[in-house]
């Protein structure tokens, strides 16, 4: 049996162990920084601003594109962008709804493109003949296979824009586009995957509505080299590209043209009082040329005429933006 230790024998062993301890290294260099796992951060910096930079071309696409189809002047700017879980961004979207899901080809990422119900319910509007208005009401209803195609064939021209947009970076070829009403049964993601998500306003006349972007960032691996910082050169390349794709995007909007033959101004009684049969005179002389309205606009003088089996107008001479006026 060992030999017990004495009281003096015990305290120094005490005493050594106490002083064996080293003091607590104090950890210097400012606060703590907050980490939300919920939302990983794994996009940097550079990359988010270049995703920003690439989108902000899309935004002026998209907004000839739906300018073209409504056939009136809408705005569309980029609203923000963030980096959520999967899951927050699909139950933040609208069911029923309009969402795309897409394949990046040739990487094989997927992505989705979903449309504001008040956005689309004023496009389809406008397509019937209104003035574009949003007439949901409230009320939640799909979208009938009619106004199904009005947008699918919108969303066909939209994804030709994306696909322009990012030229500059890498090539992408969109396929296998589907359209659902119900966000929550797209499932490109696991729900705690990270998600880089591009949001746009887009402002009509009448109606005001968020078009989302949401890349998985899974789908965006395949192109990260090429969202890093490049080098000067290659970002004047860029800008170039980005003007010839705006140049080619505003080339095919159609704006409206008309020809004012003559004008005058009746009071309300003559107005009340006219019959069929009736002769207007107008203050318009017999030699004075007509007006030629670009978007409303007056750009041009011509002279009214045939071309063929059309009515055609030869322009005579441009009018000076100062002038404008003494023709509206």
């Amino acid at each position: 049996m060992p030999d017990e230790l004495s009281d003096d024998e015990l305290h120094e062993l005490i005493s050594a162990a106490r002083a064996s301890k080293s003091p607590a290294t104090r950890v210097s260099g400012g606060a703590a920084m907050s980490y939300d796992f919920r939302r990983p951060q794994q996009v940097n910096k550079d990359q988010a601003r270049r995703m920003e930079s690439v989108h902000e071309q899309f935004a002026r696409l998209l907004a000839a594109t739906i300018s073209s189809n409504m056939r009136q002047v809408v705005d569309v700017d980029l609203a923000f962008c963030d980096q959520l879980v999967y899951n927050e961004f699909i139950v933040s979207l609208p069911s029923p709804g309009t969402a795309y899901s897409f394949v990046m080809g040739p990487h094989g990422g997927q992505a989705i493109l979903s449309l504001a119900n008040d956005l689309v319910m004023a496009i389809i509007d406008r397509a019937f003949g209104g003035q574009g208005r949003s007439f949901t009401g409230g009320d939640d209803r799909g979208l009938t296979q009619i106004e199904m195609n009005i947008i699918n064939k919108l969303a066909s021209r939209i994804f030709a824009d994306l696909e322009a947009t990012w030229e500059p970076v890498g090539r992408v070829e969109i396929a296998e586009v589907t359209l659902e009403a119900n966000p929550e049964f797209i499932q490109i993601a696991a729900p705690g995957d990270g998600c880089f998500i591009v949001a746009f306003e887009a402002n009509t006349r009448s109606a005001t509505g968020l078009v989302h972007l949401c890349y998985p960032l899974g789908s965006l691996e395949p192109l990260a080299d090429q969202l890093s910082p490049k080098p000067g050169n290659r970002n004047r390349q860029v800008d170039r590209a980005q003007v010839d794709q705006q140049r080619r995007a505003l080339g095919k909007m159609k704006i409206p043209v008309h020809l004012q033959v003559a004008r005058g101004a009746l009071s309300l009684n003559e107005i009340a009082q006219l019959q069929e049969g009736d002769v207007v005179t107008l203050d318009t002389q017999k030699d004075e040329p007509s007006v030629l309205f670009v978007g409303g606009r007056p750009k041009y003088l011509a002279r009214p005429g045939l071309s063929g089996r059309k009515r055609a107008a030869k322009l005579l001479d441009e009018i000076d933006p100062d002038s404008e006026d003494l023709y509206g």
